[in-house]
């Protein structure tokens, strides 16, 4: 895939940024900017290069490995239409490896970039205060993976994913008559046949609005990928773990 059209999702998430705060001053909008930190493990098999590797990275042990990690999410909806997308980066180490199903001394350096821009419609639910949100859009994906072999050298492979896919924001409100400002906010999304054969996420998590311009959020997000660009070349991993973020509502 040819990386412009990755950077030219970012920049879209730049300009619905902007739009963000923008909006943010008007009343018929509601705005939502949330910066969260997700302590992922990484696990998965795929081919580098000709290579079978298997590498798993628990999220107990991920955090002397985890030298940066962060996500951005943005989210506005205008009376009944709403923008969503969010940005995260990593760079994940891990040393539990196998090649071609042998144990390897070795480790191997991933570093990943993700960013999703997508627009749907609200529908409102069978209870007060329930939406569910129906969308569409695009996801980049840019991984770039370091194989150190001992006494071998070093196998390098890098990727830029482009797939369309279809996304669920339900919001429900909990406990409404005795915690005001509870919710349980999960995002469901699956996608593929651009660039990778399925992209998936899922990620149930709870909101709580601390005021009415302060929001935090927790959960456990997953986002998986297969991925066959030829017999020599797979991927197919998943990132699974805790996230939490304090942000603001407009």
């Amino acid at each position: 895939m040819d990386k412009r059209r990755g950077w030219g999702l970012i920049a879209g998430l730049g300009l619905a940024g902007t739009l963000v705060a923008a909006a943010a001053e008007k009343p018929d909008w509601q705005v939502e900017l949330v910066p969260s930190l997700w302590v992922a493990g990484l696990s998965g098999d795929g081919a580098i290069n000709g290579r079978d590797v298997d590498y798993d990275r628990s999220t107990g042990d991920l955090l002397e490995h985890l030298e940066a990690g962060g996500s951005l999410a943005g989210k506005m909806v205008y009376k009944q239409f709403a923008l969503g997308g969010q940005i995260d980066g990593y760079e994940l180490s891990t040393d539990a490896l196998k090649l071609d199903g042998v144990p390897l001394a070795g480790q191997m350096d991933t570093d990943m970039l993700f960013a999703e821009l997508a627009a749907g419609y609200v529908f409102k639910g069978w209870k007060e205060g329930q939406t569910f949100t129906l969308a569409a859009g695009l996801r980049y994906a840019h991984i770039e993976s370091d194989l150190d072999v001992t006494g071998a050298g070093t196998i390098r492979h890098s990727q830029d994913l482009l797939d369309p896919m279809v996304i669920l924001w339900p919001s429900l409100p909990l406990f409404a008559s005795k915690i005001q400002g509870m919710s349980l906010v999960p995002a469901f999304s699956i996608g593929g046949g651009g660039d990778s054969d399925l992209v998936f996420e899922l990620y149930p998590q709870l909101r709580y609005r601390v005021t009415p311009h302060v929001v935090v959020r927790f959960g456990y997000r997953v986002v998986g990928y297969k991925v066959k660009e030829d017999p020599d070349n797979e991927l197919d991993f998943k990132l699974s773990g805790f996230i939490a973020g304090l942000g603001a509502m407009f």
